[in-house]
């Protein structure tokens, strides 16, 4: 996984979005279910990578997927580096999937594409 990647984020439905100094931000009580965790790492062929604090890393050629989680070990958002053509097979494993009955899938747009 190298060069520049697309940024996207599994999160809670009516999550508010922030950008703040450190990246995207969301807001909201509402958690996701174990159950989105495992059908993603399934359904992307996706490999553990490591643990650290709060957050799950998982991998495959083109697809980073970090699990964030808070202090109650729920999980918060979903967070992912997609290289090469992985946003449309991202995208096409959310629809029409529980992904998307609990979920939104959120694409940053792009401030300074050229």
């Amino acid at each position: 996984m190298k060069g520049k990647y697309q940024a996207a984020f599994i999160i809670p439905m009516g999550v508010n979005k922030v950008l703040g100094e450190d990246g995207w931000e969301f807001e909201s009580a509402a958690r996701l279910s174990k159950e989105v965790r495992d059908y993603l790492i399934q359904s992307l062929n996706l490999s553990f990578l490591e643990s650290y604090l709060e957050i799950e890393v998982y991998v495959d050629d083109d697809i980073k997927m970090s699990i964030i989680f808070d202090g109650q070990n729920e999980i918060e958002s979903i967070h992912f580096q997609l290289y090469g053509e992985s946003l449309s097979i991202l995208s096409g494993v959310c629809q029409g999937s529980l992904v998307l009955s609990e979920a939104e899938l959120f694409i940053p747009r792009q401030e300074h594409e050229q």
